[in-house]
């Protein structure tokens, strides 16, 4: 299997078994003529600006299962994604942007399942609505988006390998989400820079080169380092976008957090850039170190199956993630189908049921089938879904005294180790943050 297949089964495997990650541009208001390549400060207060970032869609296309026995028995080993309703999901979310519209819609990678080049063709397309509609669409890639030698359809009892996307065919096929209108592109990656109003920038990097995996090159870093400088010289502002983390949010650090991720903090300070968005981890987390803040978005199918929001106004920066309302799009079409109609509580039970079967499992043996192991199940499945939404305010409430997590603690069990390392986090909040440029 190829290098980074092998890793991500691992990680993935890990993760689950502790845990339960075409149009035109939109068109901008003018410069004023006084100085056309810096906006003045008053015309930096009176414009504002919402982005929507989204992360690991894993979008399968319709056409590559039957949703046969095969396909059931991956999604019952995952880690609670709702792939199943992936189309649906995706719907529901152009249907939100459509009826709020932002100024541009940014995916930081993991957008397909498996790699397979028919997904991308297919996500691809049903993009072009918000393009038509006038939203930017950025994309760029994850580490199950290219290269996979694991790209496969699911029918029957069984699968079918399928042709991978490349990095040449990832960018042929979204060569409208960013890299037709790109400020610049990257020579030896997907990178580029985009720009999202008069005096803002995007630059989404690309950490899943052939040659780089969980890394930028040298010479993307020197490219970094030039874009962001001459963003500065314009008078404009950057915001940076990556699949993989800057920091170490979590246990798990490698195949996570950027190799290069010291480096590349350097520069980010360096041409004060206050905001670096990510994904891949599968949990909504914020964490700052400096002067730069990391915003680690949640899947936007999995659990609360939720987006971020952030609003630029003035020297202002807020951000919140808003869950996509799959129940009214399933009413609006007319769907009958309950799974849709209550799919809040169809996609927290996906991932509670795998999150209880792996704590029942950690104490069978520990402590005996009653109402005490019940109690601690609960607690687990309520703190593990809390953890993964980025909003453990009511946590607290569960457990007054400390008991149950010091339960766990004590449990010897690898379910213990994991909630040892969030202790600090019960009661946080992750789903909204406030700074300044």
């Amino acid at each position: 299997m190829h290098r980074r297949g092998t890793i991500a089964l691992l990680l993935t495997a890990l993760m689950a078994a502790l845990l339960c990650g075409c149009g035109r541009m939109a068109s901008f208001p003018e410069q004023g003529a006084s100085d056309p390549g810096v906006p003045t400060q008053d015309a930096i207060e009176r414009e504002d600006l919402k982005i929507v970032i989204a992360s690991d869609l894993h979008y399968l296309a319709p056409e590559l299962t039957d949703r046969g026995a095969y396909f059931w028995r991956v999604m019952e080993n995952g880690d609670g994604k709702v792939t199943e309703y992936c189309e649906e999901i995706l719907d529901a979310f152009v249907q939100d942007l459509l009826a709020d519209p932002p100024a541009a819609v940014v995916l930081t990678g993991d957008v397909s399942f498996n790699g397979a080049l028919e997904s991308h063709r297919a996500l691809a397309a049903k993009l072009e609505q918000l393009e038509a509609a006038g939203i930017a669409v950025l994309i760029l890639p994850g580490n199950h988006d290219v290269f996979r030698s694991s790209s496969a359809a699911f029918f029957g009892d069984g699968y079918e390998l399928r042709e991978t996307a490349t990095s040449e065919s990832f960018r042929e096929v979204y060569t409208a989400y960013g890299y037709d209108e790109a400020l610049s592109r990257d020579e030896s990656s997907l990178s580029f820079v985009a720009r999202l109003d008069s005096h803002t920038r995007a630059m989404l990097l690309d950490a899943d080169t052939l040659h780089d995996f969980c890394s930028l090159s040298p010479d993307t870093l020197a490219w970094v380092d030039a874009q962001l400088e001459d963003a500065e010289r314009a008078g404009e502002r950057t915001l940076v976008f990556c699949h993989q983390n800057l920091y170490q949010h979590s246990m798990f650090r490698a195949g996570y957090v950027l190799d290069c991720a010291d480096a590349l903090h350097d520069l980010l300070e360096k041409h004060h850039v206050p905001l670096f968005f990510s994904g891949h981890m599968h949990i909504q987390h914020i964490l700052t170190q400096g002067g730069v803040t990391e915003i680690c978005t949640s899947p936007l199918t999995m659990g609360e199956c939720r987006y971020g929001i952030l609003r630029v106004s003035g020297e202002t920066l807020r951000y919140e993630t808003r869950p996509v309302d799959v129940a009214a799009w399933a009413a609006s079409q007319g769907v009958e189908n309950e799974d849709l109609l209550q799919f809040h509580d169809y996609a927290l039970e996906s991932m509670a049921r795998r999150t209880r079967s792996e704590a029942e499992g950690y104490l069978s043996g520990r402590l005996p089938e009653g109402e005490e192991q019940k109690t601690m199940v609960d607690y687990a499945v309520a703190l593990n879904l809390a953890y993964f939404a980025g909003d453990l305010t009511d946590i607290p409430a569960l457990d007054p005294e400390g008991a149950l997590l010091k339960g766990w603690e004590e449990s010897g069990t690898m379910f213990g180790f994991y909630f040892a390392s969030i202790r600090e986090e019960i009661g946080m909040d992750y789903c909204h943050w406030e700074g300044n440029w």
